[in-house]
């Protein structure tokens, strides 16, 4: 156990000082009290990973890879159970992940597998914390990372 406890720490303060990095989250619009709510899941790339967990940044749009978008309330992508991928519109760079279907049930910080955007792979990890970017009027809260 406490070999699986300092993994964790590490893995936790590496994702700070790797470099870049990229990010599954969940985003609702600001204000969410008027009726024009809508809620995101976006894959964020990150060339400084610490920008995407900082609560001021604003992910740029060309960073950006919408997964899904709803008017029902917190109707977020399932990001577990299966191989899935998004590709950024910008620069056709395509980000493939493959989360266990039960990672939820995991601790903060514990390894989901890997990620890939074909030139590099990325170790992944659960971080089901409340901070988050922000991106095109939405706050986001991350699901996983990957550096």
């Amino acid at each position: 156990m406490l070999a699986f406890t300092l993994l964790a720490g590490v893995a936790f303060l590496a994702r700070d000082v790797l470099g870049e990095g990229v990010h599954l989250l969940n985003c609702r619009s600001f204000g969410e009290a008027s009726s024009d709510h809508t809620f995101l899941s976006i894959v964020a790339y990150c060339a400084d990973d610490a920008n995407c967990s900082s609560v001021g940044y604003n992910i740029p749009a060309n960073d950006a890879c919408v997964v899904s978008s709803s008017t029902a309330y917190e109707d977020w992508h399932q990001w577990e159970g299966g191989s899935q991928s998004c590709t950024f519109a910008s620069t056709g760079v395509t980000f493939t992940w493959d989360i266990p279907s039960n990672a939820q049930s995991l601790p903060n910080y514990s390894s989901v597998r890997t990620g890939s955007n074909g030139f590099k792979t990325f170790g992944g990890y659960k971080d089901d914390s409340l901070n988050g970017a922000n991106y095109n009027y939405h706050s986001c809260i991350k699901k996983y990372y990957y550096v």
